[in-house]
C-alpha cells in the first residue's frame, strides 16, 4: 500500500541511540552506514555551514577513495530525495540545503532529540541552582529517557567516535548529577541499583565511586560502602598505577571511623518486666521463590520453525552479554504472536531457572494494564510484600530491577501498547532477557530480534489444520480443507476456531464448513473487529453456540480488567456456580474464550471486541446493565464479607454492613479476607472505574465498593490509586448531581493528598466532602471526612480546630452507631488532646479506642489506637514509658503485615530507646523506618525517620554522620512545610 504521508508532516532526527529519521509515524530509509554518518555529522552542527572537506574526515578520515567528493554529492542528493520526497528535481532544497563548498541541515520545526535533550537538561539545572531537588530529579529523567542506546549507533568514521565518546561522557555526567540528588533525598534504594550498574561499567570513575560508597552507606549498607573502597583501590593500582583520590580516601577513612549502624533489629530490652520486640530484621529469610508463570505451550504448536530458531538462539544465554537481549514479535490480531512466544518462551526456560514472568498487557484494548500494577505483581512473584513495594513509578521499577539483578529471569510482555508501557518493566542485568509482543513495531525502542509476524504459509496453516481435525478426516477432503486453510488467511487463531467446529460436530463435512465460511465472508457488515478472515471466522465460531452459550459469551465480555474468575462470571450470566461452569468451559472448549488459570476466564482482545458489538446488538440495554450490576453486587458482597473479617470479625456481620450485600462467596476468615482482595484487586479497581465512567452504570456502586476495598489498601502504597478512583468519582458527581459520589470521591482525593502532605490542597477537598455528605445526610461519609480533616488540622499545628472537627465526627459516628468510626475517631482523638497538653484526657479517649477495637476484633484499628498511646505518653516527655505501647503496636501491625504502621511505630521507638539509653536499637529501629518510609512513598515518614537516626547517631558519638542526617530531615521537612522542621533546625542550632 503506497504510503499516505507527505513533506507537510513533521520530520524527526534522532543521534541519542541508532541514527534514525522519521516523518510523522513513518521511519524513512536512510541507506547505507557512510550516507547517515554524513547526516550524523550535519546534525551535530544544525543550522551550521559544514563543509565537504570537514564531512570527509568526519566520515572516512585518511582512508578517503580519490573520488569522494563525488560520493558526498552522491549522498547528499540520495538524502534529499528521502528528507524532501516531493521537492522538484532542481528545486532549492529547504532541509539539506547547499551552502558555498559544504552543507547544513536546517532543523527548523523538527524535533531533534540532541535539542531536546540540551533543553531539558537546562531545565533540570536551573530546578536544582533554585532548590528544587525533587523537580530537578525528574527533569534529569525526562532528558535520560531521550537516550536510546549508544549515541550514532553503528556510524563509521573517526568523526564519529569522538563525538560518541563526547556524547557519552555528557550523559554520564548528567546521571551523576541526578544521582547526587537522588542521594541528598535520602532516595538510597533507588540510587544503589543504578550505581551499582555505573561503577561496574566504569570502574575508576572517582565520582561515580563515592556516590556509590555514600548511598550504600546511608542504605545501611556500611561493609558494602566499604568493599566498593577496595575494590576501585585494586583496580585503579592494577591498571592506572596510582591510588584513589582524595574524596574517596576521605569517605573511607570516615567510613572506618564511623560505625553506622546496619538497619537490623534491636535488641530486646534487658528489664524482665518488659516484653521483647518483635523480631524484624534477624528472621531467617524464606526459601527464593522461582516463578513460572508461562501459560501452558500449545500442545500442537505448528510451523513457524526458521523464526522459534532465531528466537532461541537470541534467548540462550551468552556469558559475554553486557544488558539483556531484547525481542519484539510485531503483527495483527490473530496472527498467532502469543502462541509463538509462549512457545520459544518454553523452549528456553531450563536456561532461566531463577523464574519465567509473564503478563498479558491488554495493549490492544481500552484497559491496558497499569506498569505500575504489573510491576507490583512481579515483585509478589518473587516474594516481596505488596505493603513494600514503593508508590512511585520509578523508585518501584528500580527495586524491581534490584530483584531481578544476578537472577537467570525470562520476561514475556504480551500484548504491549506501546514503549511507555514497557520501559519500566524490562531489566537492566545481562542475566535476563525480554521477549515482547505488540501490534506496533515500537521503533523507538532497541532490538536484538525484530519479527513481523504474518499468516502462516500454505503448508503450515493445512499442517495444523489437518492435525486439529483429524489428518484422516482432512484426508478424504482435501480441496475442501484449502478452502477453509484460505478462508481463514492461514491465521493461527481462525484456524483454531474453525477446527474446533469441525472436531465438536463430527457429522459435518469440511466441504459444508468451506460453504458456510463462504458465505458469512459475504453478508460481513462494515462493522468489524479485525481482518475479514478472522470476522468470518468468530462469525461462523458464535452462531454455532447454543442460545444459553452465546448470551454467556456476550455477557461476561462486558466487564472491563484483565478477565473474571468463575464466581464472578456467574454472577454476571445470574447462575449458580455448578450451572455456569459447563457453560464457560464450553466457550473455552471452542476456543471463543481463554482459561489462563482454573476458574479464571479472559478475552482475546478481538474476541472481546466481537462479543460486545454482538451484545450491543442482541441484548437490550437493561439486560446489559443487569449483567453488570449482578456483578458490582457479586464484587460488593464479597469486599463486605472482607471488609467485616478485617474491621469487625468479632461483632455480626449484618451489625457492621448496614446494607444486607446479598451477593459474594464465603470466604472464611482474615487470612482468605486479605487474599481474595489481593487476587481480585485489579478487576475491583477496572470495574469501579467502568463504574464511574459508564453513565449507564450506577456509580453509587463504588462508593461502598472501594470503602471496603481500601482497608486492605490502605497498608500504604494503593493511596495514589484509590485517589484517581476519587477524581473520577468526582467527575460523575458534577455529571449527575450525586451528593453522595461526590462526599466520598473528594474524600478520597483529599486522603490521597494527607498522604503526599499535600495539606492545603487536602483540606480543601476534605471541606467539599463535608458540605457534600451534609446536603445528603450520609452519617458515615461525613463522619470519616470531619475525622480526617481533624488530621488534616492537627498535622497544620491546629489543634483546636482538630479537636472540633473530630468531636464533631465522634458525634455523628456515635447517633448512627457506627462503632468501628466511633473507635477510629477517639484515637484521633488521643493525640490532638495531648497537643493541649490535657494528658488525662488524651489517655481516656485513647483506651475507650482501644477497648472498641478489641470489642470488634479490629487488629487494624487496635494498631493504630496502640500507636496513638505511645504518641501520648512521648507528648509529655514520657518516652520510655511509649515503648510498652508502640511495641505491642508494632507486633501487632508485624503480624497483619501492615508496613505503613510497622513504619510509624518504628520512628517512634527509636525515640523511646534513645531516651531509655538503647542508642543502637534506636538507630537500627530508625534505619529500618527509614527504607520502609522510601518503599512505601510516605515522605513524611521516611524524612522524620532519617532525623531520628541522625539523633541517634550523635549519641553513639558519630557527629559528623548524625548532622549529615539532621541535614538532610530538615530539608525533606522543610519540603512538606512539616511544623516538625522547626524542631529539627533547633537541634542543628545548639552544636
Amino acid at each position: 500500500m503506497p504510503s499516505t504521508s507527505t513533506t507537510s508532516e513533521p520530520l524527526r532526527f534522532t543521534l541519542l541511540g541508532p541514527v534514525r529519521v522519521w516523518r510523522g509515524d513513518r521511519e524513512l530509509t536512510l541507506g547505507p552506514p557512510q550516507r547517515k554518518a554524513i547526516l550524523a555529522t550535519l546534525l551535530l552542527r544544525a543550522d551550521q555551514v559544514v563543509s565537504a572537506s570537514e564531512l570527509v574526515d568526519a566520515v572516512w578520515g585518511e582512508s578517503a577513495p580519490a573520488s569522494v567528493h563525488g560520493v558526498v554529492q552522491t549522498h547528499v542528493s540520495m538524502l534529499r530525495s528521502v528528507l524532501e520526497p516531493e521537492r522538484p528535481r532542481r528545486g532549492q532544497a529547504s532541509v539539506l540545503r547547499s551552502v558555498g563548498n559544504g552543507y547544513s541541515v536546517a532543523v527548523g520545526a523538527a524535533t531533534y532529540d540532541l535539542r531536546e535533550f540540551e533543553k531539558t537538561l537546562e531545565l533540570a539545572r536551573q530546578q536544582r541552582e533554585e532548590g528544587n531537588a525533587r523537580d530537578a530529579v525528574e527533569w534529569y529523567a525526562k532528558a535520560l529517557a531521550m537516550w536510546q542506546g549508544e549515541p550514532l549507533s553503528a556510524i563509521p568514521g573517526p568523526g564519529a567516535v569522538i563525538e560518541r565518546a563526547r556524547l557519552n561522557e555528557i550523559v554520564l555526567g548528567v546521571q551523576e548529577e541526578r544521582l547526587e540528588l537522588m542521594v541528598a533525598l535520602g532516595r538510597h534504594t533507588a540510587a544503589v541499583t543504578e550505581l551499582s550498574a555505573l561503577t561496574s561499567a566504569h570502574p575508576v570513575r572517582e565520582r561515580l565511586r563515592a556516590l556509590h560508597m555514600k548511598a550504600l552507606s546511608r542504605s545501611g549498607r556500611r561493609a558494602d560502602a566499604l568493599q566498593v573502597y577496595t575494590d576501585t583501590r585494586r583496580v585503579m593500582v592494577d591498571e592506572l598505577g596510582i591510588e584513589p583520590g582524595s574524596e574517596l580516601r576521605e569517605l573511607h577513612h570516615r567510613l572506618l571511623a564511623v560505625d553506622e549502624p546496619r538497619p537490623a533489629q534491636p535488641q530486646p530490652p534487658a528489664q524482665p518486666s518488659r516484653r521483647p520486640v518483635v523480631p524484624f530484621m534477624d528472621e531467617p529469610l524464606p526459601a527464593p521463590v522461582s516463578p513460572a508463570q508461562l501459560p501452558a505451550d500449545v500442545a500442537d504448536f505448528t510451523g513457524r520453525t526458521a523464526l522459534v530458531k532465531k528466537l532461541t538462539a537470541m534467548l540462550t544465554p551468552r556469558t559475554h552479554r553486557t544488558a539483556p537481549p531484547r525481542a519484539l514479535v510485531a503483527g495483527i490480531g490473530g496472527v498467532g504472536k502469543t502462541a509463538l512466544a509462549v512457545h520459544a518462551a518454553h523452549q528456553v526456560r531450563q536456561d532461566y531457572p531463577d523464574g519465567q514472568l509473564y503478563v498479558n498487557l491488554r495493549g490492544a484494548g481500552p484497559d491496558a494494564a497499569d506498569p505500575l500494577n504489573v510491576l507490583s505483581a512481579f515483585l509478589r512473584a518473587f516474594g516481596v510484600s505488596p505493603n513494600s513495594t514503593p508508590a512511585d513509578l520509578d523508585e518501584r521499577a528500580a527495586m524491581y530491577r534490584s530483584v531481578l539483578a544476578q537472577r537467570r529471569v525470562l520476561v514475556v510482555l504480551d500484548d504491549a501498547a506501546d514503549a511507555r508501557q514497557i520501559q519500566h518493566l524490562l531489566p537492566g542485568s545481562a542475566t535476563c532477557a525480554v521477549l515482547v509482543t505488540s501490534r506496533r513495531r515500537l521503533p523507538e525502542m532497541q532490538w536484538d530480534e525484530q519479527a513481523e509476524l504474518e499468516g502462516m504459509s500454505r503448508e503450515e496453516a493445512l499442517t495444523l489444520f489437518s492435525r486439529t481435525i483429524g489428518a484422516e478426516r482432512a484426508g478424504k477432503e482435501t480441496e475442501a480443507v484449502a478452502e477453509v486453510v484460505d478462508a481463514c488467511g492461514r491465521l493461527p487463531l481462525a484456524l483454531r476456531i474453525t477446527a474446533a467446529k469441525l472436531v465438536d460436530r463430527p457429522q459435518w463435512t469440511v466441504r459444508s464448513l468451506a460453504d458456510k465460511l463462504a458465505r458469512e465472508r459475504g453478508r460481513l457488515s462494515e462493522l468489524r473487529v479485525g481482518s475479514l478472515e478472522v470476522e468470518a471466522t468468530f462469525h461462523l465460531g458464535y452462531g454455532q453456540l447454543d442460545a444459553t452459550s452465546a448470551r454467556a459469551f456476550r455477557l461476561m465480555s462486558l466487564a472491563d480488567g484483565p478477565g473474571l474468575s468463575l464466581p464472578a462470571a456467574a454472577a454476571v450470566v445470574g447462575e449458580p456456580e455448578p450451572s455456569a461452569e459447563p457453560v464457560v468451559e464450553r466457550l473455552v472448549d471452542l476456543n471463543m474464550v481463554a482459561s489462563p488459570a482454573p476458574d479464571h476466564y479472559a478475552y482475546h482482545d478481538l474476541l472481546r471486541l466481537f462479543a460486545r458489538q454482538r451484545a450491543a446488538q442482541t441484548d437490550s440495554t437493561q439486560d446489559r446493565i443487569d449483567a453488570m450490576v449482578r456483578l458490582g453486587d457479586h464484587y460488593l458482597g464479597t469486599a463486605a464479607t472482607a471488609g467485616w473479617l478485617i474491621q469487625a470479625p468479632a461483632q455480626p456481620r449484618e451489625k457492621f454492613c448496614v446494607k444486607p450485600y446479598a451477593g459474594g462467596i464465603h470466604l472464611a476468615d482474615l487470612k482468605s479476607a486479605f487474599t481474595w482482595f489481593e487476587d481480585q484487586q485489579p478487576a475491583l479497581l477496572a470495574s469501579a472505574r467502568q463504574f464511574l465512567t459508564d453513565p449507564e452504570l450506577p456509580s453509587e456502586y463504588v462508593v461502598d465498593l472501594i470503602t471496603f476495598l481500601e482497608l486492605y489498601l490502605a497498608n500504604g502504597t494503593h493511596f495514589g490509586e484509590i485517589g484517581q478512583i476519587g477524581e473520577l468519582a468526582v467527575r460523575d458527581a458534577e455529571r449527575t448531581g450525586d451528593l453522595r459520589v461526590e462526599a466520598w470521591g473528594r474524600r478520597k482525593v483529599g486522603e490521597a493528598h494527607l498522604r503526599r502532605f499535600q495539606l492545603p490542597e487536602a483540606q480543601e477537598q476534605l471541606s467539599r466532602s463535608i458540605a457534600a455528605a451534609e446536603k445528603a445526610g450520609d452519617a458515615v461519609a461525613l463522619a470519616t471526612a470531619m475525622d480526617l480533616l481533624g488530621s488534616v488540622e492537627f498535622r497544620l499545628g491546629n489543634a483546636e480546630q482538630s479537636l472540633a472537627h473530630l468531636d464533631q465526627a465522634l458525634a455523628v459516628a456515635h447517633d448512627a452507631g457506627d462503632v468501628v468510626r466511633e473507635a477510629y475517631v477517639l484515637g484521633t482523638i488521643g493525640r490532638t488532646q495531648s497537643e493541649r497538653g490535657e494528658f488525662e484526657l488524651a489517655m481516656i479517649a485513647c483506651e475507650r479506642s482501644r477497648e472498641l477495637h478489641e470489642q470488634l476484633g479490629n487488629e487494624t484499628g487496635l494498631a493504630r489506637t496502640l500507636f496513638m498511646m505511645g504518641l501520648v505518653y512521648q507528648r509529655f516527655r514520657r518516652l520510655v514509658e511509649s515503648i510498652d505501647p508502640l511495641e505491642e503496636s508494632l507486633a501487632v501491625c508485624l503480624g497483619i503485615e501492615q508496613t505503613f504502621g510497622e513504619g510509624h511505630n518504628l520512628v517512634m521507638l527509636s525515640r523511646g530507646y534513645l531516651a531509655d539509653g538503647r542508642a543502637e536499637q534506636a538507630a537500627a529501629a530508625a534505619s529500618r523506618a527509614r527504607e520502609l518510609g522510601e518503599a512505601i512513598g510516605d515522605a513524611h515518614m521516611h524524612a522524620m525517620a532519617v532525623a531520628e537516626l541522625g539523633k541517634a547517631l550523635h549519641a553513639l558519638g558519630k557527629h559528623e554522620l548524625g548532622d549529615e542526617h539532621l541535614q538532610s530531615a530538615q530539608t525533606l521537612l522543610t519540603e512538606l512545610n512539616s511544623p516538625q522542621a522547626a524542631a529539627v533546625s533547633a537541634l542543628l542550632n545548639k552544636k
